[in-house]
């Protein structure tokens, strides 16, 4: 195959990654196979992506909403939009700090930290899964991947970083 051909069809590989629509469906939907309960797979269904991981987040400790978005990498408003649907459907609590009263934590219900161990037991599987494939794999071969990777990622950054700045 030539190079041309291989740039080609990595970017269109790449392309399909990036824009999946499938992909938090099919993490949903595996959660609610895994779940099998009625009334609590109508509620996951209302729940985003970032939502899951922010109930994978509180597992260990209460966090409040800037916290949560520095440890995920996304931004306040999705946490904050996420967080809301989250109190709604009872997976969360919040309480005030004791310390600065001005701080919101939050802290998982009983049913939150269900789904939790149930989207972190999916990332489990995900990861051993993918530690399978890259073991076939030769070191150079995975050097090669990160640094593509790497590169693809930061031009990818750059390209929406001059984005922001020309509109």
């Amino acid at each position: 195959m030539y190079s041309t051909d291989l740039n080609q069809n990595i970017a269109r590989q790449l392309h399909a990654l990036r824009h999946s629509s499938l992909t938090p469906s099919k993490e949903r939907d595996w959660i609610l196979d895994q779940l099998q309960d009625e009334g609590l797979t109508q509620e996951v269904m209302k729940l985003s992506v970032t939502a899951l991981h922010i109930l994978s987040a509180l597992k260990t400790d209460d966090k409040t909403g800037i916290e949560l978005a520095n440890q995920l990498e996304v931004t306040r408003g999705g946490v904050s939009r996420a967080v809301q649907n989250l109190l709604k459907y009872q997976f969360l609590t919040s309480h005030q700090g004791i310390q600065d009263k001005k701080k919101i934590y939050f802290h998982l219900t009983d049913k939150g930290r269900k789904v939790a161990l149930t989207h972190d037991k999916m990332h489990k599987l995900i990861e051993e899964k993918f530690n399978i494939l890259l073991s076939s794999y030769t070191i150079s071969e995975k050097e090669q991947m990160l640094k593509f990777l790497t590169d693809f990622n930061r031009v990818e950054a750059q390209i929406f970083e001059q984005n922001k700045k020309t509109n």
